[in-house]
């Protein structure tokens, strides 16, 4: 009989104990946005350091426009409901993503394009068009940052 209560007990808590551990666990959304925009980061600060030297490698350009074009087509879809500040995980996003939709989807879409501009520009050897195409970059980069990131610091 003991056997039997123990059991019962066990199968109820069973669930719950699953529940609070799903609940604890963080939705995945989190760790792929924050490798996403860690990969464009390296990409961008890398396309930067190529500017400062005598003889900017196009190659690795090339190679960091491809990385940011990519990762960029991903950024809207790092951003599904109920993985802002509300989840209760750090997060730096602002919940303006989520209550301006259309603005953070335009911000989005322009990231893209002038990520692929970059990509287009890197393509040949004008580097005057390959940094002006970056710096378009970069500021698609800081509208996203001073409206839907927490400031650092």
């Amino acid at each position: 009989m003991q056997f039997s209560k123990l059991a019962v007990c066990a199968a109820l808590l069973l669930p719950a104990t699953a529940m609070v551990a799903v609940a604890a666990a963080p939705h995945p959304a989190f760790k792929l946005r924050h490798d996403n925009f860690e990969a464009m980061g390296r990409a961008m600060k890398s396309t930067f350091d190529q500017f400062k030297k005598p003889t900017p490698n196009l190659a690795t350009i090339r190679k960091n426009a491809n990385v940011l074009a990519a990762a960029a087509t991903k950024v809207k879809g790092h951003f599904p409901v109920g993985t802002g500040p509300e989840a209760g995980v750090k997060t730096e996003a602002l919940a303006a993503i989520w209550a301006r939709p259309a603005d953070f989807a335009a911000a989005t879409d322009r990231l893209v394009d002038t990520t692929k501009g970059l990509q287009a520009a890197a393509a040949g050897t004008d580097l005057a068009k390959i940094q002006a195409a970056a710096g378009a970059v970069g500021g698609s980069c800081k509208n996203c940052h001073d409206s839907f990131r927490k400031p650092r610091g």
